[in-house]
């Protein structure tokens, strides 16, 4: 049985595992999160994330584990794991950027619009 916590943040459900006996005392921490939300960018797919962590161990020389299976260790709350999650090189944004639109010109000084400087 999985108990769901409420949510932490934009998208955020955190769930605990039941004890499998009725005496034992243990919960597990398990995010339930978008993967790309795991490494800090909600807008990565689970296909880039596993794609990123494939790279990684093969930068690494690692031949094991699993992509997935990294990512259900950082889902449990494993320290290793989340630490690589961390380090791996992501795309970049695909989404444009919203920025204000800045003057670049002192136009603004010299048109008295811009107040005093």
């Amino acid at each position: 049985m999985v108990r769901t916590l409420p949510p932490q943040g934009p998208g955020a459900s955190v769930a605990l595992a039941e004890p499998a006996e009725p005496g034992h005392a243990v919960d597990r921490f398990f995010d339930t999160r978008p993967v790309g939300a795991l490494v800090g960018r909600p807008d990565l797919s689970e296909e880039d994330v596993l794609a990123a962590i494939a790279e990684r161990l093969a930068f690494d020389g690692r031949t094991g584990p699993e992509p997935q299976v990294v990512i259900e260790a950082a889902r449990l709350g494993k320290r290793k794991a989340l630490a690589f999650l961390r380090k791996l090189v992501l795309p970049p944004p695909r989404s444009r950027l919203e920025m204000p639109v800045q003057p670049i010109l002192r136009e603004h000084l010299t048109n008295g619009t811009g107040g005093a400087h």
